[in-house]
């Protein structure tokens, strides 16, 4: 009877761990890629700084800057390099192109006084300090999570990268190594539809 017992344990002790294998997609990679954040987060003294971007298929696109010093997140700074398919110049927004949006948007500039472009132009370029972060002011705002890459990791394990049968997953490690994208997109989903993070650069501080 004991035997039996100890037999049947082992082999569901051993099933489980298959199971957890089967759970998350590209573990391989994954792990791999985890080591090697691993070893910058230590190269770096955990200090270092990322850009996350985003698109929308209306004509936008944005990316947010994340500092994060000795683990801690310290700034995030967010812009939209495109907003309804107008550009920003090199040289940043100004109320020019505010104007323009306006157009786009149908509404006539003179409709809107100076201060209310002025606050339109806050929402396509601010910056929140330590104190300000993830501020109410920003809410709405389509900007990246003032979060760390250790966060980061643990959601694409937990989340981003567990296997779907009614999404395709995916997962790049571009960042000389390090993640660069995770994510998933549910079948027969046709616009704005991913769920998961784009990393374009990480840079140690």
């Amino acid at each position: 009877m004991n035997g039996k017992f100890t037999l049947l344990f082992l082999l569901i002790a051993t099933a489980f761990p298959a199971c957890e294998k089967a759970d998350l997609a590209y573990e391989d990679e994954f792990n791999r890629s985890y080591e090697t954040w691993l070893d910058f987060k230590a190269s770096s003294d955990d200090s270092y700084r990322y850009v996350v971007t985003g698109a929308s298929w209306a004509g936008s696109a944005w990316e947010t800057t994340i500092t994060v010093e000795k683990g801690m997140v310290t700034k995030r700074d967010f812009l939209y390099t495109r907003f309804n398919d107008v550009w920003m110049p090199e040289s940043g927004w100004t109320l020019t192109e505010v104007d323009e949006i306006l157009v786009a948007f149908e509404k006539m500039a003179h409709e809107l006084s100076e201060q209310e472009k002025i606050s339109i132009l806050d929402d396509l370029q601010w910056s929140e300090t330590e104190e300000e972060l993830d501020a109410e002011a920003h809410a709405s705002s389509p900007a990246g999570a003032p979060i760390t890459l250790d966060d980061i990791y643990d959601t694409a394990r937990n989340v981003w990268l567990k296997s779907r049968s009614d999404a395709s997953v995916s997962f790049k490690a571009d960042n000389n190594g390090i993640l660069s994208s995770a994510g998933f997109v549910p079948k027969n989903c046709m616009d704005d539809c991913f769920s998961g993070i784009y990393i374009r650069s990480i840079e140690a501080l």
